[in-house]
């Protein structure tokens, strides 16, 4: 056993010298001088280089000349369509101004001819009031729902609200109008959205991501005010399946939901609605089916 050992003790210590002062394996040499020299480099090596790099170059500035060529049409296309929504935002604003000079002239012409006390000016006065036409103040109910807080998205215009309307929302026109109805049955005289008077011909919709009231658009938080008896209205609503549906929402979504009655409510007039009826036509054509 120790003359085996002695033997084999100077191989081990070769390989051990060996393994420290060459690192690169006899096998990768002799590959190499298999191989032979590295081949030339060709002569038109360096020319495709130069015709790549040139038609990305190429590519490049055409590129830029185009996006900067078109940027001045699309600015003077923005520039065009935020005149026309100014323009048309200052048309609707004058239309509205003399409307309500119209009707101020209506009224004081209408007070001349009618007897304030007579019957056919108090049906006129009642019938104005029915239809939403006439501000109204009184004791009432205001319930409000507001999307849940969260990371803010980009504003959009909307009548009333101070939240962007965003993909997420939680809240759509038929939680509004399930307030609006809920309130309504439970013995609401006027009722505003909003600021947004409601006529018996109101529509309340959901377009694209907007809630419109009468085509006008509103965003949360969303103010349901009510005029009527205010403790019958707080009773009514907050035993009804609405109340109760938005206070369970608002622990599990997060939204914001409540309601209070209010000693003196102010509702604005609704804007007057011209009302179409659908007539028969007296006779067809010959020939017509």
């Amino acid at each position: 056993m120790t003359a085996s050992g002695d033997k084999s003790q100077p191989d081990a210590v070769r390989l051990l010298v060996d393994l420290v002062n060459d690192h690169l394996d006899p096998g990768y040499a002799a590959a190499a001088e298999r191989r032979g020299p590295d081949p030339e480099q060709r002569w038109y090596d360096n020319v495709a280089v130069i015709i790549g790099c040139a038609l990305v170059g190429f590519v490049l500035i055409v590129a830029y000349i185009t996006t900067h060529r078109g940027a001045p049409e699309a600015a003077k296309v923005h520039d065009r369509l935020v005149d026309r929504v100014r323009s048309a935002q200052d048309t609707a604003n004058d239309l509205s101004n003399r409307v309500n000079e119209l009707q101020g002239r209506l009224d004081r012409a209408q007070a001349q001819v009618l007897s304030p006390t007579g019957d056919l000016a108090k049906s006129l006065d009642l019938a104005r009031l029915q239809a939403g036409l006439t501000a109204v103040s009184g004791p009432g109910v205001v319930v409000t729902l507001r999307e849940p807080s969260g990371p803010s998205s980009t504003p959009t215009t909307g009548r009333g609200g101070t939240t962007g309307i965003g993909s997420t929302n939680i809240l759509t026109d038929r939680d509004v109008r399930s307030v609006v109805n809920e309130l309504w049955h439970d013995g609401a005289e006027a009722i505003s959205v909003n600021d947004v008077r409601l006529t018996p011909t109101s529509a309340i919709r959901f377009a694209g991501e907007a809630v419109l009231v009468d085509f006008q658009p509103i965003t949360s938080p969303y103010h349901v005010a009510a005029i009527g008896d205010a403790d019958l209205l707080a009773t009514n609503f907050a035993q009804s399946a609405v109340a109760s549906r938005y206070q369970t929402l608002t622990g599990v979504e997060g939204i914001g939901f409540s309601f209070a009655d209010e000693s003196n409510l102010s509702l604005p007039a609704s804007q007057q609605v011209r009302v179409r009826y659908a007539t028969v036509p007296t006779q067809r054509k010959q020939g017509h089916r």
